[in-house]
């Protein structure tokens, strides 16, 4: 069985030429992270934002995205090991290799390995810039440095308004006695774009925060799927950073569908949330859900996105009630449009990798 762990592995889809290794990163080149237990719905995510990454890597601008490595935190290498540039770091939780109730929580502990090999390699990390995404994000357009940072800024960050810290002011002055909460930025640890020292600088005090939330089950289960996000913003305040946050409309990085009605300032569409269309009298219609892509077999077969409806006013609602308009059902259409487009370009993984998984 292949065993990459420790080390950074390129394969189909992430590797370079040696006309690329040689060549000087381009000024505010971006080294794109993210993280994995390499579950198989998470593996279909991974092998979608692959594609389209390499897609808007052929656009002007494309040259500036240098690099995309997977950290993956899973005790054995799975079926993407070859065809992604992968770290393999060992988890804290090897039963998330099957199930577990938080895989997320040993994510800062794999970032924290990742960087700590890059220290020994440094061809690693390819760019100053490093931009941690998630594996549900489809890139529409390249990523450019959003402006010059204001003073006293250490980089850029995605605002959830579902993150509230002084909503959750005792927990956050029990992880980090002292603090000011009114510091705590609303983001989380993706999407963020920082320079590599300040995520060398960050990483340690999240790892901390992490294993001592998990600690704690009151905590845990008041702040639930969204705990880590509340680690990593606290640790930002920590380590002394400070990031700048746009408004959903003007950031440039994500877009949530079926949230929003325009894609504004941003590079990429974020389909954590379901999509599923209904008639006026509650048929199915249409539906598209990363939820739906969990069987072993779909990152290997790749299903694409099914065909969507031609919009008629009046005609869909969405499964929460509002009516789909024209501007949402276009939007959609766009995103899925670009995970098939991306699917098109996918080569199949050769047999001896999904065996050599599996023996």
């Amino acid at each position: 069985m292949l065993d990459t762990r420790g080390a950074s592995h390129y394969g189909h889809g992430g590797s370079r030429s040696l006309e690329e290794a040689s060549r000087a990163p381009a000024k505010d080149a971006i080294h794109t992270l993210i993280t994995s237990n390499g579950a198989p719905y998470m593996n279909y995510q991974t092998r979608i934002l692959m594609g389209t990454y390499e897609l808007i890597r052929q656009m002007p601008g494309g040259e500036k995205h240098v690099g995309l490595t997977r950290i993956l935190h899973r005790s054995k290498p799975d079926i993407l090991m070859n065809a992604i540039e992968t770290f393999h770091a060992t988890p804290l939780q090897p039963e998330c290799d099957g199930w577990c109730e938080y895989p997320v929580s040993d994510r800062a502990n794999a970032v924290r390995q990742f960087f700590d090999a890059a220290e020994t390699n440094k061809s690693m990390i390819r760019a100053d810039w490093i931009y941690m995404a998630e594996t549900d994000y489809v890139f529409m357009k390249p990523l450019a440095l959003p402006r010059e940072l204001k003073p006293g800024y250490d980089g850029w960050a995605y605002p959830f308004n579902y993150i509230n810290a002084q909503a959750n002011k005792r927990f956050m002055e029990k992880l980090l006695p002292g603090v000011d909460v009114a510091l705590i930025p609303n983001s989380g640890p993706a999407p963020v774009l920082m320079r590599r020292a300040d995520w060398v600088k960050v990483v340690p005090f999240w790892e901390d925060l992490t294993a001592k939330m998990e600690e704690d089950k009151e905590m845990t289960k008041a702040l639930g799927w969204v705990r880590e996000m509340y680690d990593f913003s606290l640790a930002l305040v920590a380590a002394g950073l400070k990031l700048e946050l746009d408004t959903e409309k003007t950031s440039p990085f994500i877009a949530h569908l079926p949230g929003v009605s325009n894609m504004g300032e941003a590079h990429a569409f974020h389909y954590t949330l379901c999509t599923i269309y209904k008639t006026m009298n509650g048929s199915d219609v249409w539906a598209f859900d990363k939820r739906f892509y969990a069987d072993p077999r779909h990152p290997i077969d790749m299903p694409k996105v099914p065909p969507m409806p031609e919009f008629e006013a009046g005609k869909f609602k969405f499964i929460e009630g509002p009516p789909v308009t024209k501007e949402k059902h276009e939007l959609i259409k766009q995103m899925t449009d670009q995970i098939n487009r991306a699917i098109d370009t996918l080569s199949p993984l050769p047999q001896a990798w999904i065996d050599a998984v599996e023996a």
